[in-house]
């Protein structure tokens, strides 16, 4: 993550307690935004525009140009997506309420092979969702202008034509939620920025080496 001219110009250890100052503020301001933006539209139509704009803001600042008006250019790309990111999200609400059901039948589940059957098979449909959803944010900022059934199909299969990215996303989910569960305080604070911040930069690198190779 890079510091804006404006920091640098400050130099030494001054600049650089101004670097993370503003990183700080950003992460705790967006993580805030994204927040409330899921609950603006009512939970089910509010999460996937809110986790849009707050990506579009993170991916700023993880390339060094944070914006100088979140608040507005949250709003500004919330509105601006908010039908299409919950086009593009539809297929994943329906997968998280096949999880939700599945998860149910679980807990309903008696010990035995079917149980196990069973437990493999939401482990590996959560585990799915989690990359797909990581990977829709990004994917949907960076192409814009892509039909959202094309953006979909490449969502669908993402997670599995590139196992190491989906690897690096979940073991970063990992180490963060273990981080998060003995430093409890982060959660209120950057319990979604964060988890935003790296998903999006390494799903964004993954893209930019298929964009190069596509050239």
């Amino acid at each position: 993550m890079s510091a804006s001219t404006d920091d640098l110009a400050v130099g030494g250890w001054a600049g650089r307690v101004m670097v993370f100052l503003r990183v700080g503020t950003q992460l705790v301001g967006i993580n805030l935004l994204v927040v409330v933006g899921t609950l603006a539209g009512g939970v089910v139509l509010g999460a996937y525009p809110a986790l849009g704009a707050g990506g579009a803001l993170l991916s700023r600042l993880a390339g060094g140009t944070p914006s100088e008006h979140v608040w507005h250019d949250f709003w500004t790309a919330y509105r601006d997506g908010f039908r299409r990111l919950n086009v593009l999200g539809a297929p994943l609400t329906v997968g998280f309420l096949l999880f939700a059901l599945d998860a149910a039948v679980l807990a309903a589940a008696s010990a035995g092979p079917a149980r196990a059957a069973l437990t493999v098979g939401v482990v590996a449909l959560a585990v799915y969702l989690v990359v797909a959803l990581a990977t829709l944010v990004p994917v949907a900022r960076r192409y814009a202008d892509v039909p959202a059934s094309r953006t979909w199909r490449f969502v669908a299969v993402a997670p599995l034509l590139s196992p190491l990215t989906s690897l690096a996303v979940l073991v970063a989910f990992a180490v963060l939620a273990v981080t998060f569960t003995y430093v409890t305080v982060l959660v209120p604070l950057v319990g979604l920025s964060v988890p935003l911040l790296v998903s999006g930069w390494l799903v964004d690198q993954r893209l930019t080496a298929l964009d190069a190779r596509a050239a």
